[in-house]
């Protein structure tokens, strides 16, 4: 006899079994087409998306070489030997060789060009680049022209008398004008560019899986072909040619009819030349990716079917854990609720929002009656200052996150059982409302815990922990105002340093309410940056912190600020001829300021920004000097010689006022600007009276002196002897 009241574990598994074989094969058959399908469209769109840009390469490069010839005809049409070649009643050899010589220097520079040519309608004679291949067409296609319509750019086959090739494809530009009463031509240039140039431009690599581009105009003839063997064809009667003939704008499609064999064909028309362009790829080569995305998709299918039997067979052998693990989540997210409610209701009494209930009609256990008298006290991990380097250390969020939850933990084994209290994160700040009777500096207890916890804190984790009280609260309307004070009060750690005890009462009652800047100590600071004394600076920052310890927390920001403003304007802006980047150096100032977190390490670092931003002055200075001497040495160099030469001149040069280059070029050359004048130019004179040709009066001319006699004395004033006398002394 079977057991009946047996549960029929291996039937069970064998149904489980296939049934998530069966749910995870559909799966993945419905996930490999989904994604075969997304792929494939990808795939498809970046090939389209490859065409177009090798299309509008094509397109760019072809308009570039028509641009660049159009602008050869153009400069061509203002050069003085074309002008009178396209003008001239009757031929001159001379003016024939000079613009020869112009049009073959200007097809030397542009290989893309064959040829030029240029047509004088007054004496009906034309010059070309391509002797002796006259372009009689080109003149008959002008003469033939519709008067009032521009012809502009035309391709043809241009016949040739001479070379290796009877034809040669190119792309004619014409720049003509016509006589307004009789409509005939009387001059003409005539840019003739090489078909082979567009070729190889749109076409730079002959790989077939690549695609090529081909070029048909309006009526359906070829302009240009990856052969050029097809040039000028007509193409109309194709349809795929048909079918972009009447569009103006980009599209892609599959098409037969080009070469007999499937091809993939994006198309793209240009308005600027009135050509179709088109970007024929191999079907086969194109969709060649998309092929072997199906061969991996399919091996894919058949792995993931393997591993779907794997997954089938532990699922089913696990199937009586999940509604254990399921009541556990569940207890788990309940108990999580409770916690967020609460957080929620505590922060809402802090914020403002809402009065304290009683314990009873709450849906969660509170440790405090907030019903009895309570202290809130903030504390705040603060971050480490590295001496060293007067930078704080910035702390992943991660390892705040850690640090805070070390601290909860603490705060769990001082406080517990002995106080009733709760602790909530609220921006990073831990937040204790704490049980007592009377206030907190009545409650020695309590203090010593609160301190003790800070010491053992910072033993553990090597950062100390600032203590901010609120008031104390007696009343259930006080919460808001007691958290608020709290705040405030942490913020004082500025003044009293890390890992301060700070109170409300003993914070403000050492404010003064009227709050003087000390301006005198600023001063003294300021003049000691502007003269380059460094022994002042330390004395005058020690005064304004001193000072600006007795002010509220936001005077003492805007103090800082303006501190920081003032000396950077004087170890900047102050500083003539020194440039940098004065807005990133300003920022970048700031933001290390506003990372410090007391006055202490804001006076230490101001120490060192000040003495360094002198230091880094003094070079600058110096280099810049050095530069600045050079550029006025070669600028005086090139004209000493020049009679109007002045300080205001050269002042001029180099955008200084008269009067301030003049002290500075005593600084910089260790001599007045006259004198080093006088002294150049008689060093320059003596140059040239070694010289027996040039007269002595012309000596003083050649280098500034307008007044020989004014030279001659000058000269014996600094050598002792008159021009002839040393150029007499120079042939012994």
């Amino acid at each position: 006899m079977v057991d009946q009241t047996r549960f029929p574990v291996k039937a069970m598994f064998t149904k489980f079994f296939f049934a998530y074989l069966l749910l995870l094969t559909l799966a993945i058959a419905i996930i490999s087409i989904w994604l075969f399908h997304i792929f494939s469209n990808s795939a498809i769109r970046q090939i389209n998306e490859l065409s177009y840009r090798t299309l509008m390469q094509g397109q760019n490069s072809t308009e570039y070489l028509v641009n660049q010839a159009m602008q050869v005809s153009a400069q061509l049409s203002f050069e003085y030997p074309i002008i009178q070649q396209m003008n001239t009643a009757e031929s001159d050899p001379i003016v024939e060789n000079n613009s020869l010589k112009k049009l073959n220097d200007i097809i030397f520079i542009n290989e893309s060009i064959y040829s030029i040519g240029i047509y004088n309608g007054n004496n009906a004679s034309f010059l070309t680049s391509d002797y002796p291949n006259i372009d009689n067409e080109a003149i008959e296609l002008l003469r033939n022209s519709d008067p009032k319509t521009k012809i502009r750019l035309i391709p043809r086959k241009l016949k040739l008398i001479s070379g290796k090739n009877p034809e040669e494809n190119v792309y004619s530009i014409f720049y003509y004008n016509r006589d307004k009463s009789t409509n005939a031509v009387l001059n003409a240039l005539i840019v003739n560019v090489k078909e082979e140039a567009v070729r190889n431009g749109i076409n730079p690599d002959e790989r077939v899986d690549q695609g090529n581009i081909l070029i048909v105009d309006s009526s359906g003839k070829v302009i240009s072909d990856p052969t050029g063997g097809e040039f000028l064809k007509d193409y109309s009667t194709l349809g795929s040619i048909k079918k972009i003939l009447t569009e103006s704008g980009t599209n892609s499609f599959v098409d037969t009819s080009l070469s007999g064999e499937k091809v993939l064909v994006t198309h793209s028309f240009s308005n600027k030349l009135g050509w179709h362009f088109l970007h024929v790829v191999p079907y086969q080569a194109a969709v060649v990716s998309i092929s072997k995305l199906r061969n991996t998709v399919i091996w894919i299918s058949f792995i993931l079917f393997a591993f779907s039997g794997i997954a089938s067979l532990f699922v089913s052998g696990k199937l009586s854990s999940p509604l254990r693990g399921l009541v556990e989540t569940l207890e788990l997210m309940k108990e999580r609720s409770k916690n967020n409610l609460k957080v929620d209701y505590l922060k809402e009494i802090l914020y403002g929002v809402r009065e304290p209930r009683a314990s009873s009609e709450l849906e969660f256990p509170l440790r405090v009656d907030l019903q009895e008298g309570t202290s809130i006290l903030i504390l705040r991990i603060d971050e480490h200052f590295d001496v060293a380097s007067l930078e704080v250390e910035e702390v992943a969020e991660e390892v705040h996150k850690q640090m805070r939850l070390s601290l909860l933990n603490m705060i769990y084994e001082h406080m517990h059982p002995n106080h009733a209290y709760e602790s909530l994160e609220i921006n990073k700040d831990i937040v204790l409302l704490i049980n007592n009777d009377n206030a907190f500096m009545n409650n020695q207890l309590l203090l010593d815990k609160v301190t003790r916890l800070q010491d053992q804190f910072k033993q553990s984790m090597d950062t100390t922990v600032t203590a901010g009280w609120g008031t104390y609260v007696n009343d259930t309307a006080n919460y808001h105002a007691s958290f608020q004070a709290a705040l405030e009060v942490a913020h004082y750690r500025m003044v009293y340093g890390l890992g301060s005890m700070l109170t409300y009462e003993t914070v403000f009652a050492n404010l003064k309410h009227e709050f003087d800047y000390p301006h005198q100590h600023l001063k003294t600071l300021l003049d000691a940056i502007k003269l380059g004394k460094e022994e002042p600076i330390r004395g005058a920052l020690d005064d304004i912190f001193n000072a600006l310890k007795e002010c509220h927390f936001e005077l003492i920001k805007l103090s800082v600020n303006h501190l920081l403003l003032t000396v950077f304007i004087t170890t900047e802006l102050s500083i003539q001829y020194v440039k940098d980047d004065i807005l990133t150096n300003f920022n970048n100032a700031v933001s290390k300021l506003r990372r410090l977190e007391t006055l202490e390490q804001m006076k230490l670092w101001f120490a060192y920004y000040i003495l360094h931003e002198m230091q880094r002055i003094k070079e600058k200075r110096k280099h810049l000097n050095s530069d600045l001497l050079g550029r006025i040495r070669d600028f005086i160099e090139g004209c000493y010689a020049n009679t109007e030469l002045s300080v205001e001149m050269v002042a001029n040069r180099f955008d200084y006022n008269p009067m301030y280059f003049g002290r500075l070029f005593k600084e910089l050359f260790n001599q007045s600007f006259s004198e080093y004048i006088t002294e150049l130019r008689l060093n320059k004179s003596k140059v040239y009276l070694e010289q027996d040709q040039i007269a002595i009066k012309e000596v003083g001319v050649k280098v500034g002196f307008n007044n020989p006699s004014y030279f001659v004395t000058l000269f014996k004033k600094h050598t002792g002897m008159s021009p002839s006398e040393y150029r007499n002394k120079l042939k012994i």
